[in-house]
């Protein structure tokens, strides 16, 4: 429990250290400097998409081959599940890149 508090608590921090990179600056303000803050978070972005992406993913696997180890008749239903669970976690990174190209494109 103290693990996820910890966690939460380091995310929290890190969410309110990020809010003054997108402050509005003064009026006439260079946009190369706000195009370096962009493409530096967007990296950020990405290292916290994808590792969380393989956290859940190396979970949910351990889970299904736990569930398979208990029961093998289960097998299509878990494996159904498992699909399902990995195509839906990776999603999350593959948005999260999209969102990103689009941003840093623009």
């Amino acid at each position: 429990m103290k693990r996820y508090v910890a966690m939460f608590l380091t995310v929290l921090g890190a969410c309110l250290v990020a809010v003054p990179a997108f402050a509005q600056g003064t009026a006439g303000g260079g946009g190369s400097e706000n195009t370096k803050w962009v493409i530096i978070t967007a990296g950020f972005a990405m290292a916290i998409a994808s590792a969380a992406c393989g956290y859940a993913q190396a979970k949910a696997t351990a889970a299904a081959c736990e569930g398979l180890a208990r029961n093998p008749g289960a097998r299509p239903g878990i494996q159904f599940a498992l699909l399902l669970a990995l195509i839906l976690i990776e999603s999350m990174a593959l948005y999260t890149f999209a969102i990103i190209f689009a941003k840093v494109s623009v």
